[in-house]
């Protein structure tokens, strides 16, 4: 069974200042890696950033976060995840930055 998900926009947020340092569609691509490498299609600059940190995935219309074996984890509430479901309104923490997705 086909699921359709919202379109959804992620916010990249600095944590400490609470300021925004980009917004980006999460669109039709089959994956959206994050991480501080030049070569990822969202590239946030911290050392504490593993050059590829984590993924976007799109599957069957579903939108899942998945954890790429970083060295300092994407965190839930302070957890460590290896994956979890995007809805709205989702904040996960990568290094100093803040992920939240929101429907676009």
């Amino acid at each position: 069974m086909l699921e359709i998900t919202t379109m959804l926009e992620l916010h990249v947020i600095n944590q400490k200042t609470g300021q925004m340092i980009g917004a980006f569609a999460i669109g039709d691509a089959a994956e959206v890696v994050v991480g501080r490498d030049q070569s990822c299609d969202i590239c946030i600059s911290s050392a504490s950033i593993s050059r590829e940190h984590c993924v976007i995935e799109q599957i069957n219309g579903v939108l899942t976060l998945r954890d790429l074996e970083s060295s300092g984890g994407t965190l839930l509430d302070g957890e460590p995840i290896k994956d979890i479901r995007l809805v709205h309104g989702l904040e996960v923490q990568v290094g100093p930055t803040l992920l939240r997705f929101l429907d676009s």
